[in-house]
């Protein structure tokens, strides 16, 4: 962490790591969705760090940590938030297609959440000195992720599935 600006994208690496035990621990594989969900955690922990290090940016100059918007300013920063986001956001509806591991749950549950996401970084990309800006996509950022998180558990269930199944035959009925 104190050797480069680039700190927060190496941690993610080991952040993401869990999902991957997880995986292999309950399937016994390392599958395409395991490693996509690696990708999201991964995508998703600069954003959420980056906007937690625009807010206390003078805590870590005074100790000498490189935080990016120490070393680089706000503006790049939060250029770098706003693609990290997108891609973020991107990259949570692979699930989506081509992977088709998640159903219609998730799927509006994931774009309500990246939608607000990326607003939320819209708005910090032209204000780039606005801590709570900052502040708020840092505390959304971890609502995203668990409610993102959720809405993959809820799209599972079995009582999930049959719900959408019977919602889905009485709209063809309506055809």
């Amino acid at each position: 962490k104190r050797h480069s600006t680039q700190n927060i994208v190496i941690g993610g690496a080991a952040g993401a790591i869990p999902t991957l035990v997880g995986w292999a621990a309950v399937t016994g594989t390392l599958s395409w969705t395991a490693w996509l969900l690696f990708a999201i955690v991964f995508l998703w922990t600069p954003p959420h760090f980056w906007a937690l290090a625009l807010m206390i940016k003078d805590d870590y100059a005074k100790v000498g940590v490189p935080m990016l918007p120490v070393v680089a300013g706000s503006a790049l920063t939060v250029r770098q938030i706003w693609n990290y986001t997108l891609i973020t956001v991107f990259a949570s509806f692979l699930l989506i297609y081509p992977l088709q591991e998640v159903g219609v749950v998730y799927v509006v549950i994931a774009t309500y959440l990246g939608s607000v996401f990326i607003y939320r970084a819209w708005k910090l990309l032209h204000h780039p000195d606005d801590k709570t800006l900052a502040r708020g996509l840092f505390l959304y950022s971890i609502s995203y992720m668990m409610l993102l998180c959720l809405g993959m558990v809820i799209d599972s269930f079995p009582l999930t599935h049959r719900i959408t199944s019977i919602v889905e035959s009485q709209l063809h009925l309506l055809n």
